[in-house]
């Protein structure tokens, strides 16, 4: 795989070490093309393409679906997490007492996950972490009788930690829970199969890893859900045929779609197709292997880095639960975050440090730019972690 032909594709490369893909990825020159073209159309043709864009659309819901191994029929596009998730809470809501029925989750989850819940007064219980690890073991020990839904991420945002969602999937089948994941720090990055996973609904939004901008968002409903919930909103385009305009009759589609309320937002769904076309060229595998490589090398410098200062990685370094992300323990994070930009170096201060997330548009030069920027820091005294 030619790496600086796939780094050419972003622009933003060419002035940033861009170490933040978890907070949100500049998109590439494809994604912005695609919905360059919807703009450039609807400029010169107005809605004469509305039957063409809709073709588009379902060949993007399409490539969605191959993407986590998924049925076409079982893909919705939605704006954010967060909106999908609302949705998902909505639909339990009408099958399953909030009152009676605890929601199980992760405590380092991002508000996304947890807030819908809350929202639609469900009881939460908040499973801790060990050393950043969520064990199946620990999980299984937090269920109770009236625990029903269990809803972790993929890839936990504070700390990078990677969930096994196979064998998750296993407990929650055989526990009997809904199995709920929200997948907004893997999708793009890591291989992720539904269908293996026994995952009942799954979110992710197309800023970070899909490299698609913002305003686009996926909902998966497993097709087994399709006649066991109400759907809790409902639009003219939420009909097996919005053409009849029919103002008496309520008749759904059976199919995660239902949720498209209205006129879709063509030009945030194109962007996102154009950011599959990417990730399908280089391959799932690829860009996994990319990513853990870029990983490794950024471990590697940050050890050699610490042989005479005083931090640690929060991260879980072992394979099984590594993803993109990888947090470095400083209290003091946020300065240095504005202080590596104004050498433009980009990353973030999330959890109990300083998160770096590398992705396909990186190289090791990158990652040498902001070790030797850290390094300048941390020579100072005031940048030191007091821990």
């Amino acid at each position: 795989m030619d790496w600086n032909k796939i780094r050419n594709l972003f622009p933003a490369t060419k002035k940033f070490a861009y170490l933040n893909a978890a907070e949100a990825s500049p998109v590439s020159v494809m994604s912005a093309r695609e919905a360059k073209t919807f703009y450039d159309e609807i400029l010169t043709k107005g809605d004469l393409l509305w039957d063409e864009w809709l073709e588009k659309r379902e060949k993007i819901r399409k490539k969605v679906a191959e993407l986590i191994n998924a049925d076409k029929s079982e893909i919705a596009f939605t704006l954010n997490t967060s909106h999908g998730m609302n949705l998902i809470a909505g639909m339990l809501k009408g099958i399953e007492d909030p009152d009676g029925k605890e929601v199980i989750t992760m405590e380092d989850e991002f508000p996304s996950s947890t807030l819908p819940w809350l929202n639609l007064k469900y009881t939460l219980r908040f499973v801790k972490p060990e050393n950043a690890v969520y064990s199946i073991d620990e999980i299984e020990k937090n269920i109770t009788s009236n625990t029903k839904i269990l809803v972790t991420s993929h890839v936990q945002y504070k700390t990078g930690f990677k969930q096994d969602l196979v064998e998750l999937g296993k407990l929650c089948k055989d526990r009997d829970l809904i199995f709920v994941v929200n997948a907004t720090q893997s999708a793009g990055a890591m291989p992720i199969d539904v269908r293996k996973a026994n995952i009942d609904f799954l979110v992710f939004s197309g800023l970070k890893w899909m490299m698609a901008g913002y305003g686009v968002g996926v909902l998966y409903i497993s097709k087994k859900w399709f006649e066991k919930v109400d759907y809790p909103v409902a639009g003219w385009q939420s009909v097996k045929d919005p053409s009849l305009m029919d103002n008496r009759k309520l008749d759904l589609r059976k199919e995660a779609s239902v949720f498209e309320l209205g006129c879709p937002h063509f030009s945030n769904i194109f962007a996102l197709g154009g950011a599959l076309d990417l990730l399908n060229e280089i391959g799932k595998k690829n860009v996994e292997r990319r990513i853990y490589e870029l990983g490794d090398y950024l471990v590697e410098k940050l050890e050699e880095l610490n042989s005479g200062l005083s931090f640690r990685i929060v991260s879980p370094l072992d394979r099984k639960y590594r993803s993109g992300i990888t947090v470095i323990g400083f209290e003091n994070a946020e300065k240095i975050v504005q202080e590596l930009y104004k050498k433009d170096v980009v990353v973030s201060a999330r959890g109990r440090g300083l998160r770096v997330s590398v992705h396909v548009y990186n190289n090791e030069k990158d990652i040498d730019k902001f070790i030797s920027e850290l390094q300048k820091l941390l020579d100072s005294e005031s940048f030191r972690d007091p821990s």
